[in-house]
């Protein structure tokens, strides 16, 4: 096959013309702006003849294989089309980061070294002028809607950049992450390993490498009714609504999306028999979530999926019956096979009944892995620690990750979430403990109590109460420790 990551889904395309492979949510009259638009259902087919017309655009703008091509469209069919599009053609894909000014995109254009910008509109005069004056070819994704004949993938070495996404900026400033047709393709192997796929699956895709997976695997997508622009005001309903009506039966989300979804969830009458599978990342998981989906869903398994997307999925657990204990952190199973795990040493835990464990920051190095360090080596930022079985636990996160009385930020966070009245949490180490910010009703006795019950009575030095506490625009439950006040 083709060294070319397209590769894989062109070979879907070609199996499926008739099948419908991804679903768009119906328009209300107020998104729409006139009538109710039904759902929309886009088969092999169309999605291959999106493909097409968009490396025509390509190619009659100038854009060559390799060429960086930043994608400025709003979540849409056209936006999966011209993705797609310019992966066939060999260039590199740029998605710009959540919630990005003007100025910041002018800057990611050219410091990026961004032969071409898609837009949602075809570039009027002046818009073209403009193009042209930042040395910028100007591509519209709603042009060139006649049919054109389907291409083979352009040849690229596996090495070949593909895809440029960046972090969620929870740490710092977004960073560029840089994946290569072969890195691609491993991830998609190695998902399709762990959730092998199978002929009619119906999935509900929150995450856009779960949409790219289940592409390349022949998987139906369904896309969750969410305002893309604007994710943390989804109407739960709508959602769950979805989830029935399309007889979904397997799910992918972050911590957000399930803790808002799960009220509505629970008060569905039998529940959800047809769901097989439900997979919860993006950002540490509460053992209470998992497990309140374990009653939600009684038929399907419950992972907890631990990555990034430099490296997807580093670790994988499916949940039983058996809860872990929120002191130890959180637990994320064991670390894939394929995967070799350092942890560069930080201190010792000690951890509640006594034991204690070497604590690090978590590096991987393997085929899924996207780093440009030398040796492959991917510093993930996340700090945590192998029990004795082998699982791996989640203890710290980068730039706040100092130990006070052998204990860790996380795993103050883990225990005081299970909490009925804190909403979110955060821990930082001050010279004497730590200092834990609360969103919720909680009182302080009740913190503290929490707190003394798993750890040192000295752990806790201050806690302050605040009505939000901030958090990254992506995923909505990494929280922003420099931007505590």
């Amino acid at each position: 096959m083709s060294a070319n990551f397209y590769a894989h889904i062109a070979v879907t395309l070609r199996a499926a013309p008739a099948t419908a492979l991804l679903t768009w949510p119906a328009l209300t009259l107020a998104e729409s702006g006139s009538d109710y638009v039904p759902p929309t259902y886009h088969t092999g087919a169309e999605i291959a003849a999106a493909v097409a017309a968009m490396r025509k655009r390509l190619t009659a703008a100038g854009v060559q294989p390799g060429q960086r091509v930043l994608l400025l469209v709003p979540v849409s069919f056209e936006l999966i089309g011209a993705l797609l599009g310019g992966l066939a053609h060999g260039a590199v894909v740029v998605l710009p980061p959540v919630k990005s000014s003007p100025a910041q995109l002018l800057r990611l254009a050219r410091r990026g070294q961004v032969a071409a910008v898609v837009l949602a509109q075809a570039p009027g005069f002046a818009m073209k002028l403009l193009g042209q004056l930042f040395g910028l070819k100007l591509v519209g994704a709603n042009e060139l809607t006649s049919h054109f004949p389907e291409l083979p993938p352009a040849a690229v070495l596996p090495t070949q950049p593909a895809l440029i996404t960046h972090t969620s900026g929870s740490t710092g400033q977004p960073k560029q992450i840089v994946r290569t047709h072969a890195v691609l393709s491993a991830q998609h192997a190695v998902l399709k390993q762990i959730f092998p796929p199978w002929p009619g699956q119906r999935d509900f895709p929150l995450f856009p490498n779960v949409l790219l997976h289940n592409l390349a695997s022949g998987a139906a997508s369904i896309l969750p009714k969410v305002p893309w622009g604007n994710f943390a005001d989804f109407y739960p309903p709508l959602v769950v609504e979805q989830l029935r009506d399309f007889e979904v039966q397997t799910l992918t989300g972050n911590v957000f999306y399930f803790q808002k979804l799960l009220p509505e969830l629970q008060r569905q009458p039998g529940g959800f028999p047809l769901v097989r599978a439900l997979g919860v990342g993006g950002s540490p998981v509460p053992e209470w979530l998992g497990q309140a989906l374990r009653a939600v869903f009684p038929r399907a398994t419950i992972y907890v999926i631990y990555g990034s997307s430099e490296a997807e999925p580093i670790a994988v657990r499916p949940l039983t019956t058996r809860a872990e204990s929120p002191a130890l952190g959180y637990a994320v199973g064991p670390v894939h096979p394929s995967l070799e795990l350092q942890l560069e040493a930080l201190g010792e835990l000690e951890l509640p009944g006594g034991e204690r464990r070497p604590v690090g920051e978590i590096r991987v190095r393997g085929p899924h892995v996207a780093s440009p360090a030398p040796g492959g080596w991917l510093r993930t930022g996340d700090f945590g620690y192998l029990a004795a079985d082998g699982q791996l636990y989640l203890t710290g996160r980068a730039g706040n990750e100092a130990l006070r009385h052998g204990v860790q930020h996380y795993q103050l966070e883990h225990v005081l979430q299970h909490l009925p009245d804190v909403v979110r949490v955060a821990a930082r180490p001050v010279t004497a403990g730590f200092a834990v910010y609360v969103q919720g009703e909680a009182t302080e006795t009740a913190i503290r109590s929490a707190l003394a019950a798993h750890f040192p009575a000295a752990v806790c030095a201050d806690v302050h109460f605040r009505a939000e506490l901030p958090v990254d625009h992506r995923h909505h439950s990494k929280i922003r420790y420099a931007e505590l006040r």
